[in-house]
């Protein structure tokens, strides 16, 4: 299924038996952060774990791993929980800098389709 689309960013979703894939490509800043913040609250009402598949990302600033951090802790108050798969270069450093790779769970494979 696909989602919102930005010139900069495409965010889609595969709904798995086990989980709903979200997988974003592109970059993830304050120009694209509502069509990914807006997918991942979506996703996150249907109870079946989030994977985001993050390999495809080419740059992510603070604001997006605010979204990842913001999802993580709608999951602490009931919504589903997000498993973080595949970060790409960027994202990793990001997230091994900003001190989050405990918190944020990572996830080595993706649902079966």
């Amino acid at each position: 299924m696909s989602e919102p689309t930005n010139a900069q960013v495409t965010v889609t979703t595969d709904e798995r038996p086990s989980g709903i894939v979200v997988t974003v490509t592109g970059v993830v800043d304050a120009s694209t952060l509502p069509d990914v913040s807006s997918v991942l609250t979506d996703a996150q009402r249907d109870g079946r774990t989030v994977y985001v598949d993050l390999a495809a990302v080419t740059f992510m600033d603070s604001r997006g791993l605010g979204a990842l951090i913001a999802a993580n802790e709608r999951s602490r108050e009931g919504a589903a929980a997000i498993r973080l798969h595949a970060p790409s270069d960027a994202v990793r450093r990001l997230l091994t800098i900003s001190g989050v790779t405990a918190v944020l769970i990572e996830a080595e494979e993706l649902p079966p389709a």
